[in-house]
């Protein structure tokens, strides 16, 4: 018998003990750390042994010392119970293993990441038996799984693009999904310790992408690929998406002879696109796209409770089971148990994404019909109106919403030249409504939350989401609870006694607060200093959930770290271990935010840049963030506070339109970019567009106040054109015009030098397709619109400078932003005309983008 067995069979003795028990007494307690001393005494041999002896006999509400004094630990409110693992051993690498597996059949590299999986498994273990130990929940999931519902499994796959579909490896979603990881030590868990069969189980979710990617895997593979093919991550010899059938694997090898079920079925079944209600389902661990409501009997509208932006909604049969009134549809959708498991992420619309928003945002389906009109197109929640909706963008994101002119795609104005609005609850009213409906549908809800890497500065598959290696997995029965926990611990950099100390003294109404950038004035110049902030301090979701009653703020924790062999513990909230009778702090070295939100994730940071520079050159950049934020006068924008000109509700239209576009045509892919980038920037500016449209003003100015927070990160000092006297870089903020001009440079031509222009900037994308339509792609090397020489435009530009003849586009720019380095740029016209501005002719003139 191998460690690994011995490990199991531990723990499977562990949840008898803690199921067999109804009370959970101090011994019970007592007997669960004893079982896990047991496992480290195993598999950390001496060292263990020493690490052991600083747990003492700790359990919850224990009395510690801690810098604040002696007192006892949290044992009030939700428990959220975790694991701390060294994450370099768990999902760490696994793409790179998978492309060798995948490309070479590698079969030491499929032992590596089962080995990965492995320890996975036993951290989800320590969570996960926690849990069990404050709430009982094994008990209520096999009692709800024995009655027939579906034992659910949701993550998060906003950008199911895990596996590349090209190269085999590691695509751009691979750090923003839930990791395929994680549901395979998930599943396995509770296929072992619950003795739930697999073909019990599904594995459910309404990624807005899905239906996007299984049209560009079917594009490219020249066949049908499903969207469950995509969540699946191979379809025959096509490899591309997710990953779920490696999750299969896993538990394949990982199955007791003598078990009659097997993870491997349904697999063909997400390939051709078989469709089995849950209860009708047989022997299969099925796949449901939950966007798939094009079909009226796979949904059920259901009402709000106290409803803020909605009274009713419509969800996948699967989530919320069959009409209680029909029993042949309660056969065939009797319901479920929802394991939701999210990825802890920034998000650049709201503070985090984790077990509200994986619900909140990612239980709407896309492809829910607005009417039982088969012509129209019109979906209920997400945009565009095709057979392909991307984004939820019908959901209220923000606070006002703008109504949109279906013809042209923009706002509409009413007779006196104003938006016309309507006011919701915004982010936190859209996320409430949806889930205090399945609450109120009976379903029971365990939350997991995969924070073994955090993902800081994006939570898109864009290429620029940074992985944290923080080490956690979080269990609660509570997701209000869970995510509180995750957002004191991401935005607290300081010890506790010093932040309750500073809350005291500046009657600040949280202590969990971090380091931040903070620009003050010296001499000429605008430098960076610290200072400290919290985007806690105008974040309102946590406490308007209790209130609607999706959960508590107040919550304990429990757990273990087995990186050091203490106990998990919070004392007032602050993460912390046990050690002997110490309660040592658990505070992450890390700065996290989200550029697309710096605003109000970073606020103190660009407030006092503009005030700095509002002193220093008598501009009015705080007074114009006020009036375009601060609705209600407080001097503080708050996260519900986004602007009175609808700006999302466009945003993600165009958003949405560019992405249809890049699924349509030759060259799709060029025209959507350049739509999607050009329509922010000339809606910013009344004098940009023929319609006099500025419902991007207020969202530029944190944009151009973010790329000064940028430009002063450069390693090279250099003088400011705009301001005489004042230097930028090394921690010198540079003017507010200059910031301006840069930030619009680099979105027209990717760079501020010309021998650094991109060919995917605006003009880059123009120049490729001119290229590739009007001249064989003789720069780009070659006529597929995915395929260019990344030095094209140098080439272009040397041909030009020898002789060359230039290609016949025009590129239409406005006044001021037609050269570089005071050099023209070719094919580049500057322009105060607004039907041309950010414009594009090809051909002479014939084509216009």
């Amino acid at each position: 018998m191998g460690e690994n067995s011995l490990v199991k069979n531990q723990f499977h003795t562990t949840s008898e003990i803690l199921a067999s028990s109804s009370q959970k007494t101090t011994n019970t307690v007592n007997l669960f750390f004893a079982h896990i001393v047991e496992i480290l005494k195993m598999k950390m041999g001496e060292k263990g042994m020493n690490n052991l002896e600083k747990t003492g006999s700790y359990t919850k509400g224990d009395r510690v010392d801690a810098e604040i004094g002696n007192k006892k630990t949290d044992s009030q409110g939700s428990a959220v119970c975790g694991a701390k693992m060294d994450a370099a051993q768990a999902y760490a690498h696994i793409p790179q293993l998978l492309k060798k597996v995948i490309d070479d059949g590698d079969v030491e590299a499929w032992q590596s990441i089962v080995k990965r999986i492995d320890y996975i498994y036993q951290h989800v273990d320590y969570s996960l038996v926690s849990l069990d130990k404050e709430t009982d929940f094994i008990q209520t999931v096999k009692s709800e799984v024995q009655s027939g519902k579906k034992l659910l499994f949701k993550p998060n796959l906003v950008g199911p693009q895990v596996i590349d579909h090209i190269t085999h490896g590691e695509g751009l979603g691979a750090p923003i999904c839930t990791d395929w990881s994680v549901i395979a030590a998930l599943m396995r868990w509770f296929h072992d310790e619950l003795d739930i069969d697999y073909h019990q189980m599904a594995l459910g979710e309404a990624s807005t992408s899905s239906l996007l990617m299984a049209t560009i895997g079917s594009q490219y593979a020249g066949r049908t690929i499903t969207s469950e093919a995509i969540f699946e991550g191979r379809s025959g010899d096509f490899y591309g998406g997710w990953g779920f059938y490696f999750v299969r694997q896993y538990l394949k090898e990982h199955h007791p002879a003598s078990h009659t079920d097997d993870p491997l079925n349904g697999y063909e079944d997400s390939v051709v696109g078989n469709y089995f209600p849950p209860g009708k389902a047989g022997n299969r661990l099925m796949i449901y796209d939950l966007n798939k409501l094009k079909d009226p009997t796979r949904g059920r509208t259901v009402p709000v409770p106290e409803g803020a932006n909605y009274s009713e909604i419509t969800l996948h049969k699967l989530i919320i089971g069959g009409d209680p009134e029909n029993a042949e549809d309660l056969t065939f959708y009797p319901g479920c148990v929802l394991i939701n498991v999210p990825k802890m992420k920034i998000h650049a619309q709201d503070l985090l994404t984790n077990a509200i928003k994986n619900l909140g945002i990612g239980l709407y389906p896309t492809q829910c019909p607005s009417s039982t009109d088969p012509e129209n197109k019109s979906w209920k929640y997400a945009m565009p109106s095709s057979d392909t909706p991307s984004y939820k963008g019908k959901l209220p994101h923000m606070p006002w919403v703008v109504e949109i002119d279906e013809k042209t795609s923009l706002p509409k104005k009413d007779e006196k030249g104003e938006y016309i609005l309507t006011k919701t609850r915004g982010m936190p009213g859209t996320q409430a409504d949806v889930i205090r409906a399945v609450q109120e549908e009976g379903v029971f809800m365990v939350h997991i939350s995969d924070s073994i890497d955090m993902i800081n500065l994006n939570h898109n598959p864009e290429g620029i989401a940074v992985r944290i290696p923080e080490g956690y997995i979080w269990s609660s029965l509570d997701c209000v609870a869970l995510d509180q926990l995750c957002a004191n611990y991401c935005f607290k950099t300081i010890p506790m006694s010093q932040g309750m100390e500073l809350k005291e003294k500046n009657n600040w109404n949280t202590e969990f607060v971090h380091q931040v950038p903070v620009a003050t004035i010296e001499g000429k110049n605008i430098v960076t200093i610290e200072g400290l902030d919290s985007p806690l301090f105008r974040y309102n979701l946590y406490s308007y959930g209790e209130k609607r009653g999706m959960g508590q703020q107040h919550y304990y924790v429990t757990g273990w770290d087995s990186v050091t062999g203490t106990p998990l513990a919070s004392l007032d909230g602050h993460l912390g271990r046990i050690e002997k009778t110490r309660f040592i702090e658990l505070i992450t070295g890390n700065m996290y935010y989200n550029p697309s939100c710096m605003l109000w994730d970073m606020q103190k940071t660009l407030l006092s840049y503009a005030e700095a520079h509002d002193k220093l050159t008598g501009s009015s950049i705080y007074q114009d963030f006020m009036e375009g934020f601060d609705e209600n006068g407080d001097g503080v924008i708050d996260y519900d506070e986004t602007g009175t000109k609808g700006f999302d509700t466009h945003l993600f239209l165009i958003m949405s339109d560019a992405l249809d576009i890049q699924l349509s045509g030759n060259y799709g892919m060029l025209k959507g970019n350049f739509y999607n980038a050009v329509n922010t920037g000339k809606h910013s500016n009344k004098k940009w567009n023929p319609d006099g449209h500025d419902f991007a003003r207020e969202i530029t100015l944190m944009s151009i106040a973010n790329h000064a927070y940028e430009m002063s990160k450069n390693e090279t000092m250099n003088p400011d054109p705009f301001v005489s006297g004042m230097e930028w870089g090394q921690g010198r903020w540079p003017s507010w015009e200059f910031a301006k001009w840069a930030m619009y440079s680099s979105m027209l031509y990717g760079a501020p030098s010309p021998e650094q222009v991109s060919i995917n900037s605006l003009y880059g994308l123009a120049f490729c397709y001119a290229d590739k339509t009007e001249n064989n792609g003789k720069y780009t090397g070659s006529v597929d619109q995915m395929k260019s020489d990344p030095q094209a435009l140098h080439s272009y530009f040397l041909a030009l400078a020898a002789g060359a003849d230039p290609l016949s586009f025009t590129f239409y720019v406005p006044s001021g932003y037609g050269t570089l380095e005071n050099l023209n740029i070719p094919n580049v016209e500057e322009t105060s005309d607004p039907e041309k501005i950010l414009t594009a002719e090809f051909n002479h003139g014939k084509e216009k983008w």
